[in-house]
């Protein structure tokens, strides 16, 4: 690839964002998704074994998403697959990426602040940045993620614009959210119905954390198209942002219907392999505590349990000896990868997790069946004593 030639293409590739004008803005970040060998394939892998190759550099500092291998249990995976993907990462690494390999940049490797201007690819990333910590960056793609980052700017579009984060919807919820996995299929009815328009969540009975808010939109990022949800109470400026006027009451009935379709009975743990998946978006230090924490009282796990997480935590835990700990329980931590797992489908399992994210995901790509329940709900019913 010639470097001028590569950058004129990159520049044309923002300019398709905006068509009749040619108005930029300045990033002091970039995070690329599309980087699994499992999504790009041969021709990805090619295309960014040339652009290592060019000679261009990024601009600024530029994380990347989680691959499909953990380079430290690599036994169960193809071997072909498990060099191809070394190779994409050795690529972006040339470029000037940091070896992130985490879908939560934010925590550790890419820090953010309010009002920050960035371009980020991954939905739960984006949407993260944008309505927890208020910073402000488009639902990028893995091109114009990529472009972004070698120029140093983005297109001047969508929530870069005055009114790009105007609320549009306001979605008003009156139940009782009780865990995890209802916040995130709040998430997910909010997007089927939000579309790419941006809402505004209002809770009666906002009882969760941070990490169950992390869940909501990582849900409404798998079926919405929007770059972040205005959260009452909870996202930088709610107060003064100006309320929609259109309104939509959820109820429970609402977040059984998404159950309904990401969501079945699990069959017996001995009639089948079962699978419990859980780290998307990645476990953050804190979650995994709160796992171990979960896991005291039992002895050893009567089915799998899969935990994904990034290099920084997982060094974090490994450190504090939870990691250990989980081990002798039945835990297998990983790392780098994401829960679109080298090996995970080879045998058909039955995954169980607490993600709708994950749920959405391996039932459309890999074509498992999933069931939905929360950390609490699977140790009581798999924690072996």
């Amino acid at each position: 690839m010639n470097k001028r030639v590569t950058k004129r293409i990159f520049k044309k590739i923002l300019e398709a964002m905006q068509p009749g004008r040619k108005r930029y803005i300045k990033i002091s970040s970039a995070h690329l998704s599309g980087i699994s060998y499992l999504n790009i394939g041969d021709a990805g892998l090619e295309f960014l074994e040339d652009l290592g190759r060019s000679g261009l550099k990024f601009k600024v500092r530029t994380t990347i998403n989680p691959g499909c291998v953990d380079y430290d249990s690599t036994v169960e995976c193809d071997p072909e697959v498990v060099e191809k993907q070394r190779r994409i990462i050795r690529s972006l690494k040339n470029i000037g990426a940091i070896e992130s390999l985490t879908c939560m940049p934010y925590l550790f490797d890419n820090p953010l602040r309010k009002n920050q201007k960035i371009a980020w690819a991954e939905s739960s990333a984006v949407l993260y940045a944008n309505s927890i910590i208020g910073a402000s960056t488009n639902k990028e793609g893995s091109l114009t993620a990529l472009a972004s980052a070698i120029l140093g700017y983005t297109a001047r579009t969508g929530i870069h614009l005055r009114n790009g984060k105007k609320p549009r919807i306001l979605f008003q919820y009156n139940g009782e959210l009780k865990d995890e996995v209802d916040y995130g299929l709040l998430g997910y009815v909010m997007g089927v119905k939000a579309g790419a328009e941006i809402p505004y969540l209002r809770l009666k009975k906002p009882v969760g954390n941070i990490l169950c808010y992390k869940q909501l939109l990582a849900g409404f990022g798998t079926s919405g198209a929007a770059p972040m949800v205005w959260i009452e109470n909870l996202t930088p400026g709610f107060s003064r942002v100006k309320k929609p006027v259109r309104k939509i009451i959820l109820d429970r009935t609402t977040l059984e219907e998404g159950r309904r379709i990401l969501s079945e009975e699990a069959p017996p743990f001995h009639s089948k392999r079962l699978v419990f998946v859980t780290g998307c978006p990645h476990m953050s230090p804190e979650e995994i505590k709160i796992f171990h924490e979960t896991l005291r009282s039992v002895d050893r796990l009567s089915v799998e349990a899969w935990v994904f997480t990034s290099r920084s935590a997982y060094l974090e835990s490994f450190q504090k000896g939870l990691l250990a700990e989980l081990s002798e329980k039945g835990v297998r931590v990983f790392k780098d990868s994401c829960v679109m797992y080298c090996s995970l489908k080879k045998d058909g399992a039955h995954v169980i997790t607490n993600s709708v994210k994950a749920a959405y995901y391996l039932r459309g790509s890999f074509r498992l069946k999933t069931t939905l329940k929360s950390l609490k709900e699977f140790v009581e019913e798999y924690g072996g004593r």
